[in-house]
């Protein structure tokens, strides 16, 4: 793992300038480019999430958390877009293998989008239901070969006759969806999180994970059986990912920071002698440094435990989801210091800082960024209380 790691983050490392490049015109598209997704491809950092015995890179969470940041180095929608399409991807590792096989078995390279909050409706047929509806924030669902759709389904195990309707995720191939254009934002342009329409589209049962069992860990779901990386509960490990987009976007920040400061001169007086940049340096650089830290030492223990095969207690995955929004909170107060600080060239359409500091605001509006539900729920926990969220 360590080796697969260290190439596929030097491949992405490569691919930084060619992003940066790029990026203007990705932001133009509202969509990543279809020569973003090739070079995705050929770097084989598509396959991050993907299990190991269909050829995937299964890579544990704290690696791709670098090479997600390493990618908003060169462009955010690329990283945020890459980090989704990993994510869905560690989600279907989560289903049955029959379900699996139904992604990669045909198509290597099968990439998948996603909605998770319910919507529409559902109805029981031979072997399934039919799903119809729309639901938005679909990131690279232009890229995408199959989708994770929520829908409140009827209890599974009653057959439907209970009465209780119950959260989950349905997978849906490209053929069922209809993608409206509607993506016309401020920040993470590029990512063309659209919405996308299905009438009537079957789910076979095999095809259908309750969310509880997605977010309870590998103990929900009865499967000890499988790789670490899908037995993680998903809601508070693997939306670290956003906030590895997060982080790379303050890092390259500050660095483009320094850069330009080192050689700016006001009134023919050197700015990088003045001492309140230096202190603004110092505050970001902390604020960006502590966020790494609690985005790696969080995924690091997960995987360590779940290689243990041990579940997380409900006070770590707390502790989890308040780090997800500080992290992100922590990069978007370096992002503002720095951004307030560079000066009126930076509030030009075409300056590289601007956009970043857009990027950075959609980014923070993520639910899994969220600090008052993030932070109230830990809270709750601290207490011994409910926690009356499922984002735990």
């Amino acid at each position: 793992m360590t080796d697969k790691a260290a190439t596929l983050l030097d491949r992405a490392r490569a691919l930084v300038p060619t992003l940066a490049a790029r990026a203007p015109e990705t932001e133009t598209l509202r969509r990543l480019p279809g020569e973003t997704m090739a070079d995705i491809k050929a770097a084989g950092l598509h396959h991050m999430g993907k299990p190991a015995r269909l050829g995937g890179a299964e890579l544990p969470l704290d690696a791709t958390v670098d090479i997600l940041a390493m990618l908003a180095r060169g462009c955010t929608s690329t990283a945020w877009v890459c980090g989704v399409h990993t994510d869905h991807s560690i989600i279907v590792g989560m289903f049955p293998p029959r379900a699996i096989d139904d992604i990669w078995g045909d198509t290597p390279d099968a990439m998948i989008s996603a909605s998770y909050f319910p919507s529409g409706t559902n109805e029981r047929v031979e072997g399934g239901w039919r799903l119809s509806g729309t639901w938005g924030f679909v990131s690279g669902c232009d890229h995408a070969d199959w989708f994770l759709l929520g829908s409140m389904i009827p209890d599974l195990k009653s057959g439907g006759k209970s009465g209780e309707r119950i959260a989950c995720i349905c997978l849906m191939p490209r053929s069922e969806i209809t993608i409206e254009d509607n993506w016309h934002v401020m920040g993470l342009c590029g990512t063309g999180s659209k919405n996308v329409t299905v009438e009537g589209g079957f789910v076979p049962d095999h095809r259908i994970l309750p969310i509880p069992a997605i977010s309870g860990g590998w103990q929900a779901r009865g499967r000890p059986d499988v790789p670490p990386l899908y037995r993680l509960p998903h809601v508070s490990t693997i939306p670290f990912f956003f906030q590895a987009t997060a982080l790379g976007i303050a890092e390259s920040m500050l660095d483009d920071f320094i850069e330009q400061m080192t050689s700016r001169d006001s009134f023919g007086n050197p700015v990088a002698q003045f001492a309140t940049l230096q202190m603004h340096v110092a505050e970001a650089a902390a604020e960006i440094d502590c966020a790494r830290l609690l985005i790696k030492r969080d995924t690091l223990e997960a995987m360590e435990s779940m290689r243990a095969g041990e579940e997380l207690s409900l006070a770590t995955k707390a502790r989890n989801r308040r780090d997800q929004a500080y992290s992100a909170r922590l990069c978007g107060q370096a992002i503002d210091r720095l951004f307030g600080a560079s000066g009126a060239h930076n509030i030009f359409s075409d300056n590289v800082s601007q956009r970043k500091f857009r990027d950075m605001r959609a980014a923070s509006n993520h639910i899994a960024a969220n600090w008052d539900v993030a932070g109230t729920t830990y809270g709750r926990v601290s207490f011994g209380l409910d926690p009356q969220t499922w984002l735990i």
